[in-house]
């Protein structure tokens, strides 16, 4: 195949994006297409080697392997031994398994499903995982293990009806991604490769179509230029609320085609893509996306709040210094068959692979190896509650109130009704109950927001507290409700992310009400809430509101972990976490508007903030024990604390 000096510029312009959306910078919140762009490039130019082979009849699928093996297997494995090295001294053993378990996906080239089921409430913040970025590996890894196949296979049919079984393929790939992002299942359509094989085969349909040789020199700079545009467009105004993939990722994925297509050295596009900048990123891209996120996550990892864009350049810089090292002596010399045949290719991937699979595993069985710390270790107590992965719902197809779960007396007299942020304290609050031989429904969307009468952006929460609310209100055994919402995150986006500073942008981008001021869906989000409120009272029920819960600068792992193993202190003071000022200015919008309620026999203000905290600073553990599971979710001990205040309350005078 002949080289295309623009193609390798055109890398540049897929890593670049990536890497400065991943700092956060701004002008880029669609930098995250780069991926996309990767795809097609990786599509057209597997595709262009297989049906040259085909064509002259020596396409063998062990020379296809050798090629892919002496690609990616060398740079990957330089990488994973610094990575795995650096998280052995820096990370705390919860993570350290959680990366132990990453490093065997990305051995068996599944890492994109590892983190499809890994990230949620349960695991550390996707931008602090070292490996994250090798989903994106295993989805091209998983096609070359059956597009080389299927096009041999195929082969006989002739190109032109290949064409149309790839063209037939795409359209099915992308109306799947379409399908699951319409459907909450944005994430699925993110990780798998059946929603994402879409992009790499507009890439191999390009190697099918004949050159026109009709179109002029200017037409081919137009429609060049029209292809930069569309990725300059989709990285500067996407954003990570743009479904993707999906119809939407047609602009950077059309722009990429564009430009392969008709981008050469005689036009504007393709004297720009081979300047020597573009061409010197885009031969160290591979190794400059390998080493970027291990770098960014580390250093997220131990950073309290986010760190500033100076330090982001300097760790970009660090990751160019790393990414020209694995180019010239790990990448380079390793695609010289005269210094490594295929044989020895094959035997120094197989034992790389092995180590790292061994290496994971023993990460994994050995538990993070806690005793790597001499700091007093929490982990017993950073704990959720063991019902959450049962009876907590999200998406469309939710528990129904009918199907929520009871625990632990047989008379249920108690509900309760919010987001994932009333979990903890509802296990609590049964255990106490209890007691009183009582039981309790739990009812908890994740990420809810008092949707009653507008579309929240989580898919399925508006009707599944229509139908919770509902349900309570026609539920006469039911007497007391527990009432509480993340306002501020749902209001304002996470809180760590920003630390110490405070984020005041209202988020919400409601269907319906896309021209309304922060003002009115501020005040839109009140009345739902107060409207929530009176429906229970209104149907009888003593409700327990309960107040926003203290939120730490970092996450409860980190919070209670040393720097490193060589460390003997915690990265924060645990029992001045944060402070009572914070508190209430990250609050203060709901904490005006929550004062403002009359407080009775049937509505009972629960305040978190006066119960852990003291009169200048909240705590991130009490007594040896960790009040948090993350950085903002109370953990059963914390849960445990903030309960007995409504017991109290509400079995005054049985005492």
């Amino acid at each position: 195949m002949k080289y295309r000096v623009e193609i390798d510029g055109l890398r540049a312009f897929a890593v670049l994006p990536v890497i400065l959306y991943h700092a956060g910078f701004s002008g880029f919140s669609g930098g995250f297409v780069g991926v996309d762009i990767f795809f097609v490039i990786s599509g057209y130019l597997i595709t262009s080697i297989i049906v040259s082979d085909l064509e002259q009849n020596k396409f063998s699928i062990i020379n296809f392997y050798e090629r892919r093996a002496r690609r990616i297997l060398p740079a990957l494995s330089f990488m994973l031994i610094m990575t795995t090295l650096a998280s052995y001294i820096l990370m705390p053993a919860e993570l350290l398994k959680e990366f132990s378990q990453s490093l065997v996906s990305v051995v068996v080239f599944a890492s994109n499903i590892f983190f499809f089921l890994e990230i949620d409430y349960f695991s550390l913040a996707s931008d602090e995982m070292p490996l994250l970025h090798t989903w994106s590996l295993a989805v091209e890894e998983q096609y070359y293990i059956f597009f080389p196949l299927m096009l041999a296979w195929l082969w006989f049919l002739g190109k032109r009806k290949v064409l149309g079984v790839i063209i037939g393929l795409s359209v099915l790939s992308l109306m799947l991604s379409q399908y699951w992002v319409m459907n909450g299942q944005a994430d699925m359509a993110f990780f798998w490769i059946f929603s994402r094989a879409w992009e790499l085969f507009v890439g191999a349909i390009l190697v099918f179509i004949p050159k026109n040789t009709l179109t002029t020199a200017k037409l081919n700079n137009v429609l060049a230029v029209c292809g930069l545009i569309l990725i300059v467009l989709a990285v500067t105004f996407f954003e990570t609320n743009t479904p993707h993939p999906s119809v939407y990722t047609l602009v950077p994925v059309i722009g990429t085609l564009l430009i392969i297509r008709f981008a050469n050295s005689n036009n504007l596009v393709g004297r720009l893509l081979a300047h020597k900048f573009f061409v010197s990123i885009g031969l160290i891209s591979y190794s400059l996306y390998l080493w970027h996120q291990p770098i960014f996550a580390f250093l997220r990892m131990k950073s309290v709040g986010e760190p500033s864009l100076a330090i982001f350049c300097l760790a970009i810089a660090l990751s160019i210094v790393m990414a020209i090292v694995s180019y010239k002596y790990i990448e380079t010399p390793y695609r010289n068959k005269t210094l490594y045949n295929r044989k020895r290719i094959f035997q120094l991937s197989f034992l790389s692979l092995s180590v790292f699979m061994c290496i994971g595993l023993v990460g994994h069985f050995g538990k993070g190896f806690e005793q790597r710390y001499s700091l007093p270790s929490y982990s017993d107590t950073i704990v959720y509650s063991p019902k959450r992965e049962k009876c907590h719902t999200k998406g469309t197809d939710y528990l129904k109130p009918t199907q929520a779960c009871t625990y632990f007396g047989d008379e249920i007299t108690w509900a309760s009704l919010g987001d994932s942020h009333t979990v903890e304290p509802a296990y609590a609050l049964a255990e106490k109950l209890q007691e009183h031989d009582q039981g309790l429904l739990q009812l908890s969307f994740s990420g809810c927001l008092p949707a009653l009468s507008y579309s929240a952006p989580e898919a399925g929460c508006t009707k599944w507290l229509n139908d919770s609310v509902s349900y309570l209100e026609n539920n006469k055994q039911i007497k007391n409700v527990l009432v509480g919402f993340r306002y501020s995150g749902g209001l304002y986006g996470e809180g760590v992310d920003h630390f110490p500073e405070i984020p005041t942008r209202v988020i919400l981008q409601l269907k319906g009400y896309e021209e309304a001021s922060a003002e009115q869906l501020l005040e839109l989000y009140w009345q739902n809430l107060t409207q929530l409120l009176t429906r229970l009272q209104n149907a009888g029920k003593k409700v327990y509101l309960l107040y926003p819960i203290p939120e730490l600068p970092v996450h409860i792992n980190k919070a209670t972990t040393a720097f490193s193993i060589f460390s003997r202190e915690p990265i924060i003071d645990l029992e001045r976490a944060t402070t009572r000022e914070y508190y209430l200015q990250r609050n203060r919008f709901i904490l005006n508007k929550l004062d403002s309620l009359t407080y009775d026999t049937d509505l009972v203000a629960i305040r978190p903030l006066d119960i852990l905290c003291d009169s200048e600073y909240c705590p991130a553990v009490y007594e040896g024990k960790a009040l948090y599971f993350d950085d903002d979710h109370l953990s059963l001990e914390g849960s445990r604390i903030v309960i007995e205040k409504i017991i109290s309350s509400a079995y005054a005078k049985a005492r």
